[in-house]
């Protein structure tokens, strides 16, 4: 077995300062800033007064803001607050349920299953009154009889993944019981929208091959990370989306759905987005599920490209390699782990010298291919799918060498090539497949914003050059891709968000899968760490993003389950076995059987 080490912290290059919008804000760093919190009465005159500590914040350029440091610890604190913040114009909203429609879904299949509504939420929470209000849309499932008596709202991650359709976790059984709300955060989907434009989507997809280090090559792609984070910068929205804004819609949210509390299913980025609420508002946390964690106690910078690079390398050698390699006879990509990803390097060069265009698709060059090796890597039931792309564009890149001049050999190989195209698609991320109706623009603009808002980077052309060339020398498959980063020419607002200490909440649960390539064990180690009443669900040979009524795992599915319907937590961390990669062609099999046994149903 072909194992990789765990993902460690890299060797950085010495940050560059980031760059401030005020020249009398304070350096970056995580500073320990906030307002002393005083528990409990008068102390008596020969003690000194009981406190807490002050909170400490992630890495930013502005001290925590009032919203932050409030952190009321009662239902009442916590009403008071919200009273005095909001006009009366948001306390009193109602809700207008009405069916919703397949634009505000972006699925024709869901539409009909759900009912939106909209909540008006200010610009800017800071400053409630100032400003045009700005649309959250919401769902769920319509319901009959009494309400339920708890309300899940749910979120996909991203951060900026439109939620809407994220309503029909209500149909999983235990959760009859329950009202379950999708979302879409501020800046994507039927909300109000932020948009980068075509500008920026231009820019990002002319950036040369990461893995092209000549100077022009380095230059070219600085300019295309500058060009991309103006763009975005252009939309007069793009400050005010970020975690701390969008914590307070949903607090908003809450408030309109008549809750005092809220319970939580966050997914990936919708986990940074939980431990957050729960951190400005601890009161009125009640069962909050953390499915896939980034490490929230780390700047969006150590997340994205520090941890990153090496879990995906580590899901790809482990995971997918080893698999593959053991169906050589019918793949043919390698007996090895150590063969697969030979394969996966020739067929990455040859494209990468001789691009292939494939109908209905994007360019597949080099850089392509690392995208679709690395989309697959969220979920198992996409290994079968990659090992016939790779075997495909294998054979295809030899057919066209060995055609020359041949017109026949040539029209064989277009052929073969013409056969990829479906299976390309569904790999690719929508940016990249081209005429495909989705919210990809807002999602794309609002993950940029907030990633780039939300904590410091560091700037400049040569860090990111050395930090990539750091990267992609121990981990090719995604950390070469590092340099490729917007956020570090990004003219970010000032912000600090406050560091998630746990402080004052009830049980959480946190599920994580030992291989997860976009967040990685270790980081969801550091915030089971940091969030003291946490439990975490480890899933054991396991590497799939995402789990709870998503991947098939009834250990997981019963744990999240009895959580979110009695509120009784496990008494102590919880491990359960994964469910193994599907063999070729079960997946193809399982179909079939489901549709032989809807016809035969009544």
């Amino acid at each position: 077995m072909h194992q990789q080490p765990a993902p460690r912290r890299t060797a950085r290059p010495t940050p560059n300062p980031p760059a401030r919008r005020s020249p009398t804000l304070a350096a970056v760093g995580a500073v320990a800033l906030g307002a002393t919190l005083l528990t409990g009465g008068t102390a008596a005159a020969v003690s000194a007064p009981t406190t807490t500590a002050p909170t400490a914040s992630l890495p930013g350029d502005a001290p925590l803001s009032a919203l932050a440091t409030a952190r009321p610890t009662t239902l009442e604190q916590a009403q008071r607050q919200f009273t005095e913040r909001y006009p009366a114009f948001y306390r009193d909203q109602e809700p207008a349920w009405a069916p919703c429609t397949a634009e505000a879904v972006d699925s024709a299949q869901l539409a009909p299953l759900l009912e939106c509504a909209e909540v008006l939420v200010p610009r800017d929470h800071l400053d409630p009154a100032a400003g045009e209000p700005l649309r959250i849309a919401i769902s769920r499932l319509p319901q009959q009889g009494e309400r339920p008596a708890r309300t899940v709202i749910t979120n996909p991650g991203g951060p900026g993944g439109a939620g809407l359709s994220l309503a029909t976790l209500g149909m999983q059984p235990a959760l009859a019981g329950t009202e379950v709300v999708g979302l879409d955060v501020r800046g994507t989907g039927a909300s109000s929208v932020l948009t980068c434009g075509a500008e920026a989507n231009a820019a990002m997809l002319q950036a040369p091959d990461p893995r092209d280090r000549s100077p022009e090559a380095l230059a070219a792609t600085a300019e295309a990370m500058r060009a991309t984070a103006a763009a975005c910068e252009d939309d007069p929205l793009v400050d005010v989306v970020n975690t701390e804004q969008t914590i307070a819609d949903i607090d908003l949210v809450r408030h309109a759905l008549d809750r005092e509390t809220i319970d939580w299913v966050g997914y990936s980025g919708g986990t940074w987005l939980g431990a957050q609420y729960a951190t400005y508002f601890p009161a009125r946390v009640g069962r909050f599920v953390l499915d896939s964690s980034v490490e929230a106690t780390a700047a969006f910078q150590e997340v994205f490209s520090e941890n990153q690079p090496p879990a995906f390398q580590r899901r790809f050698e482990a995971d997918f390699a080893t698999w593959a390699a053991s169906y050589d006879w019918l793949f043919g990509l390698g007996p090895t782990a150590g063969a697969v990803e030979g394969t996966y390097e020739r067929v990455r060069a040859e494209l990468a010298a001789r691009p292939l265009q494939l109908s209905g698709v994007t360019l597949v060059d080099g850089s392509v291919v690392d995208v679709l090796v690395a989309q697959a890597m969220y979920s198992k039931t996409q290994f079968e799918s990659l090992a016939w792309i790779l075997r495909s564009l294998d054979v295809v890149t030899g057919l066209r060498a060995a055609a020359g001049a041949d017109a026949a050999a040539g029209a064989a190989a277009d052929a073969a090539a013409g056969d990829l195209a479906r299976r390309v698609q569904e790999l690719l991320p929508e940016r990249l497949a081209e005429e495909r109706p989705t919210h990809a623009d807002s999602f794309a603009a609002t993950f940029l914003a907030t990633t780039c808002n939300d904590t410091a980077w560091s700037r400049g052309e040569e860090f990111w050059n050395d930090l990539g060339q750091i990267q992609g020398s121990q981990y090719p498959l995604r950390g070469w891709a590092v340099t490729q980063q917007p956020c570090g020419y990004w003219d970010r607002a000032p912000l600090s968000l406050p560091r998630p200490d746990g402080r004052d909440l009830p049980p959480l649960l946190i599920v994580q899968s030992r291989h997860d390539p976009a967040t990685s064990y270790e980081g969801a180690l550091a915030t089971h760490e940091a969030l003291g009443s946490s439990v975490l669900i480890t899933v054991e040979d396991e590497g799939d993003h995402a789990l709870y009524a998503s991947a098939g795992n009834p250990c997981v599915d019963a744990v999240v389950d009895e959580f979110l319907t009695t509120g009784v937590a496990p008494e102590q961390d919880v491990t359960c076995a994964g469910t193994g990669v599907p063999a070729p062609g079960s997946q193809l099999l399982s179909s079939v059987q489901q549709a032989v046994r809807s016809a035969v149903t009544p």
